[in-house]
């Protein structure tokens, strides 16, 4: 049964990355305490469509009695681009993220950013739901940094954000964005059945890690055993669902490197499976780029995703 699922979307670089961070990706689960809002309605036709996450391929809380003071139209000295992290969001808890960007398209890495929650399901007025600081998340590095907050979505349909951001260099920016918010999604949730995959292994592609993964440097030990053989040892297992050398998002990451680095330090507890997200290696292109059998079962349209499966 999958216990738990998380998107990594950072871009990928060959920095080598510590195991911590990927950990604390996984358990950073701090939850604001949303403020209360007793606002006015505001136009709705004021909320944007974010930037898209998705790139062309072969393209790298709140505590008690905190109050935010809102920026002012005097504050507002420069222009951001907000690019929504998450591909989808369901009904219930599920994390939003956003990254942003300058006007010359550099990712900006040090702003205080606060999230404003609308309810758009009213064509004519956004009615506002909830506002909150979100945290900033960012790799050791520095290379990549996203703002992001736990909530709960409990309304199905068109949600808006404010998202206003206090600039390192005094200035400050504010956009307005439109999202959707789905009663279900495609993909696998936690609590449902993993499938039962025969994913590729060494061993169905005479030992050609190649035919297997685009990493530059394959662990070996990610690709010895099948889905299938996995749900059956009675050892949790963690499955990775990447593609290295062909990153679509704006904040994939080095998700094979990342869990490359955890798997000698878990192997002796935890089962690692890896299944590419495109077919036909070591050139997916002579296929039109298809994705592979595990992506269409688990019903994935983005990538990477690490799913926790138990015994």
């Amino acid at each position: 049964m999958i216990s738990q699922q998380l998107h990594v979307e950072r871009r990928r670089n060959g920095s080598e990355r510590s195991p911590w961070f990927f950990v604390l990706i996984m358990i950073l689960m701090l939850v604001i305490s949303a403020c209360s809002s007793e606002e006015e309605p505001v136009d709705s036709s004021d909320f944007a469509t974010p930037l898209s996450n998705q790139v062309d391929l072969h393209q790298e809380s709140e505590d008690e009695g905190h109050e935010h003071t809102h920026l002012t139209e005097d504050e507002l000295t420069g222009g951001i681009r907000v690019v929504m992290v998450p591909s989808e969001i369901a009904q219930g808890p599920s994390r939003f993220a956003v990254g942003l960007f300058d006007a010359q398209g550099g990712l900006i890495h040090d702003a205080t950013v606060h999230f404003h929650y609308y309810d758009l399901r009213d064509p004519e007025k956004a009615l506002p739901l909830a506002e909150v600081d979100a945290r900033r998340v960012q790799d050791p590095e520095g290379f990549t940094t996203i703002y992001a907050h736990d909530h709960n979505f409990d309304l199905v349909g068109l949600w808006g954000v404010e998202v206003e951001a206090r600039l390192a260099d005094g200035g400050g920016a504010r956009q307005r964005l439109g999202f959707e918010v789905m009663a279900d999604t495609a993909s696998l949730s936690p609590g449902e059945k993993a499938p039962v995959l025969n994913t590729l292994t060494l061993d169905d592609v005479n030992q050609n890690p190649a035919r297997l993964t685009t990493a530059e440097e394959p662990n070996l030990a990610l690709h010895k055993l099948s889905l299938a053989q996995a749900l059956n040892n009675g050892r949790p297992t963690l499955l990775l669902l990447a593609t290295p050398a062909f990153c679509q998002t704006r904040f994939c990451g080095p998700a094979y490197e990342m869990v490359s680095e955890l798997q000698p330090q878990y192997a002796d507890r935890l089962n690692f499976v890896y299944s590419e997200v495109f077919s036909a290696l070591p050139d997916p292109a002579a296929n039109g780029f298809q994705p592979s059998e595990a992506m269409t079962v688990f019903g994935l349209e983005s990538e990477p995703w690490v799913y926790f499966i138990d015994e």
